[in-house]
């Protein structure tokens, strides 16, 4: 098994957790984070959509595409 070494950002949350005393406070800073990253994420797709012209139609077509091989 290969040994990972943290960098210095997971280093940091890590040291932040230890002032974490309860289950509420561990569930709050995870809704943090996990927002943290949805915001990130939004702003990709957002990005994604704008520099390839992709449009609600082009959503729709691609709701109602389909590629699967046929069944014989």
């Amino acid at each position: 098994m290969l040994a990972t070494q943290l960098t210095p950002a997971q280093l940091n949350v890590l040291n932040l957790m230890s002032y974490i005393d309860t289950e509420a406070e561990q569930q709050e800073l995870q809704e943090i984070l996990l927002n943290f990253y949805r915001r990130k994420l939004d702003s990709l797709l957002l990005d994604f959509k704008s520099e390839n012209n992709i449009t609600q139609q082009t959503l729709d077509d691609w709701s109602n595409q389909h590629e699967r091989t046929p069944y014989k």
